[in-house]
């Protein structure tokens, strides 16, 4: 008995640990889905590229709801998945959507093809605190 109450204890302790990573695995799983599906004209090794390559993952507080500067989980976000596009040197096919920080209701809303000049442009004006 004692040892079926320890592995329950382990077993929510790991389950709620992992909580952000599930919801973060989904986003990236419906982000696939979504590219797949409206973008059929996408060429093998780029189809390849967003199935099996790990995406980066970027997100901007849109909404504050609880009225701290701090983070916090009832936020309002958007979150962006992208992947290297392999058939043109230096661009991302990107993912965007709206969701709470938590990702439990991100759904995706629009898809673009992104140079990566806007990132790094984008980058340099946050580093030098002109864009805050």
């Amino acid at each position: 008995m004692k040892f079926v109450k320890i592995l329950n204890v382990f077993l929510i302790a790991a389950v709620c640990g992992c909580s952000t990573t599930y919801y973060e695995s989904r986003v990236v799983k419906k982000a696939r889905e979504y590219v797949l599906e409206k973008m059929p004209e996408l060429s093998e090794k780029a189809r390849h590229c967003v199935k099996y390559g790990p995406p980066r993952l970027m997100q901007k507080r849109i909404l504050v709801r609880e009225g701290s500067e701090y983070s916090s989980k009832k936020d309002v976000v958007q979150t962006c998945v992208a992947w290297a596009n392999p058939d043109q040197e230096n661009t991302y096919i990107m993912v965007s959507g709206v969701s709470e920080r938590r990702l439990d209701d991100w759904y995706p809303n629009r898809l673009v093809i992104k140079s990566g000049d806007d990132w790094e442009t984008e980058e340099a004006v946050k580093g030098t605190g002109k864009n805050k």
